[in-house]
C-alpha cells in the first residue's frame, strides 16, 4: 500500500518523482560528507604536528575498497523489495528485507575482522608515507570495529528507499551527523582525544542512524514493516538479492581498487601529496553523491516499473535520470572546479598542499557529468536484471585500465599528476559505451516480453 511518504512511481512525472526521490539522498549525502570534512577540519585545528588529517585520509580509499562490497549489495534490495512492491506482494518484500538484514550483520562482523587484522598490511600495500602509518593504522582499526553497525545501516536504508520514501533517510542521516559534530568537538576539541575520539564520534553516530533505522522498518511508517523474528535467511530471497546486489558491490570494490592504484603511486611523491589528495577526495566524494544520488533514485523507478510490465515508463525513468544527473552533477562539479583553490585551503595551510589537492579537483569535478551518466545507466541495468554488465565494465575500464594507465601511460609523464587523473574521464566514457551496447537490446528485449506476457495485478 502507498503510504503518505512514499513515491508513487508507477504514474505521474517522472521527473518531479525522481527528484523527490532523489534531492533528499543529495541532502542526505552530500551533508554526510561535509560531517565527514568536520573530521578533517577538527583534527587541523586541534592536532599539533600537522599529520592526523593525511592521516585519517590516506584510509578513505582502503575504506570504501572493503566496505563498497557489502554496501553495493544493499542495492541488490532496494531492487529486489522495490520489484515485489511493484507487483503488489507485500509479503516477499518483507521476506526479501529480512533476508537482506540478516545478510548485512553477518558481512559487517567478516568486514570488521578483515579490517582489524589486516589494516597495517593494507596500509603499507598503498605505500602509505612512514610518518603517517602508526596514526593511520589505528584509525583504520578503530573505524572496522564499527563497521557491522553502519552495514546494517545501509541495509535498512536501502529497504526504506525502495518504496521512494527518501526522506526519512535524510532526516535520519541529518540527526546522525549533528550528533558526530557534536562528539567530534567533544572528544577532540575538549578531551583532545585526536584521531582515537574522532573514530569514537564516528561509531556513536552510526549506532543513532542504525537504531532509528531499525525503529523506522519495524515500528515506523515503512511500506515495509519487519518484525526480528523476519531476519533470517530465506533462500530463494538471499539468491536474488545476491544475484543483483553482488556484481554491485564488485562494481564499486573494484572501483575502490583502481583508486587504490591511484593513490598507491600518488603516495610515491610524499606526504604533502597524500594529503593534498585526501583532501581533494574529500570535495570530489561530495561531487559525487549528485550523480549517486540520481542513479539510487533510478533503481526504485526502474525495478518497479518493471515489476509492474510497464517497460516504456521504465526506459522514460533512465533517460529522466540522465538528464537530472548531469544537471546536478555538472553544476555542482562545476562550481567545485572553479573554487577548487579556495575549497582545498579550507582543510589545509600549506600551499604544496593545496596545489597538489587543485590538480585532481579541477580535472575530475569539471567531468562529473559524465559519471552522472555512467552511474544512470548501471542503475538502469540492475534494474533490469542485468547487473553484470557494469560490473564488467568497471573491471575493463575502471581497473583494468587504470593499470595500464598508471604502469604504461603515466610515465610518459611521471611528473605531471593531472596526466595521471584523466583515466577517471576516460574510463567513465569507455563504460558508457560497453554499458550503451547491453541497455538498448535489453529494452527491446523487455518490450517484446511484456507484450506478449502481460502483468496482472
Amino acid at each position: 500500500m502507498l503510504r503518505r511518504k512514499d513515491v508513487d512511481m508507477l504514474s505521474g512525472s517522472i521527473m518531479k518523482g525522481l527528484f523527490i526521490v532523489a534531492f533528499p539522498i543529495v541532502v542526505q549525502t552530500v551533508l554526510a560528507s561535509m560531517f565527514n570534512m568536520v573530521d578533517m577540519r577538527v583534527l587541523k585545528t586541534f592536532d599539533t604536528d600537522g599529520l592526523a588529517v593525511g592521516s585519517v585520509g590516506v584510509c578513505s580509499t582502503l575504506i570504501g575498497l572493503i566496505t563498497n562490497l557489502v554496501i553495493g549489495i544493499s542495492t541488490g534490495a532496494n531492487a529486489v523489495v522495490a520489484r515485489h512492491l511493484g507487483r503488489k506482494d507485500p509479503e516477499d518484500a518483507r521476506k526479501a528485507a529480512g533476508t537482506a538484514i540478516w545478510f548485512s550483520a553477518l558481512a559487517g562482523l567478516v568486514l570488521t575482522l578483515i579490517g582489524v587484522l589486516g589494516a597495517r598490511t593494507f596500509l603499507v600495500w598503498t605505500n602509505c608515507p612512514e610518518k603517517l602509518l602508526s596514526r593511520a593504522v589505528l584509525y583504520f582499526r578503530l573505524y572496522f570495529v564499527g563497521v557491522p553497525i553502519l552495514t546494517v545501516h545501509n541495509f535498512n536504508c536501502a529497504i526504506i528507499r525502495s518504496s521512494g520514501n527518501s526522506k526519512r533517510v535524510m532526516s535520519i542521516s541529518l540527526t546522525s551527523g549533528a550528533v558526530k559534530v557534536a562528539l567530534n568537538y567533544l572528544f577532540v576539541g575538549l578531551f583532545k582525544g585526536g584521531i582515537l575520539g574522532v573514530s569514537m564520534a564516528t561509531i556513536l553516530s552510526w549506532g543513532v542512524a542504525a537504531a532509528m533505522s531499525w525503529w523506522t522498518i519495524t515500528k515506523g511508517n515503512s511500506a515495509v514493516k519487519i518484525r526480528l523474528k523476519d531476519v533470517r535467511c530465506e533462500k530463494a530471497e538471499l539468491k536474488e538479492v545476491l544475484r543483483i546486489g553482488v556484481p554491485s558491490g564488485l562494481q564499486l570494490g573494484l572501483y575502490s581498487i583502481a583508486n587504490v592504484i591511484i593513490v598507491s603511486t600518488v603516495n610515491t611523491f610524499g606526504a604533502e601529496a597524500t594529503t593534498g589528495l585526501s583532501i581533494a577526495n574529500t570535495f570530489d566524494g561530495i561531487i559525487y553523491n549528485f550523480s549517486h544520488a540520481t542513479s539510487l533514485a533510478v533503481l526504485p523507478y526502474v525495478s518497479q516499473n518493471i515489476g509492474a510490465g510497464n517497460i516504456k515508463r521504465a526506459t522514460k525513468s533512465v533517460w529522466t535520470g540522465v538528464l537530472l544527473a548531469v544537471i546536478l552533477a555538472g553544476g555542482a562539479g562545476a562550481l567545485s572546479a572553479i573554487f577548487a583553490p579556495q575549497l582545498s585551503s579550507l582543510l589545509s595551510d600549506d600551499p604544496v598542499v593545496i596545489d597538489y589537492s587543485c590538480q585532481k579537483m579541477i580535472i575530475i569535478s569539471s567531468t562529473y557529468f559524465i559519471c552522472g551518466i555512467y552511474d544512470i545507466f548501471a542503475a538502469a541495468l540492475r534494474g533490469m536484471g542485468r547487473p553484470v554488465v557494469p560490473t564488467v565494465a568497471t573491471l575493463l575500464f575502471m581497473c583494468a585500465l587504470r593499470f595500464v594507465w598508471v604502469y604504461v601511460i603515466f610515465p610518459l609523464l611521471p611528473t605531471n599528476l593531472t596526466f595521471l587523473y584523466l583515466v577517471w574521464p576516460v574510463g567513465w566514457v569507455l563504460s558508457i559505451i560497453l554499458m550503451s551496447c547491453v541497455l538498448f537490446p535489453q529494452i527491446k528485449k523487455l518490450k517484446k516480453y511484456y507484450a506478449e506476457h502481460p502483468v496482472t495485478t
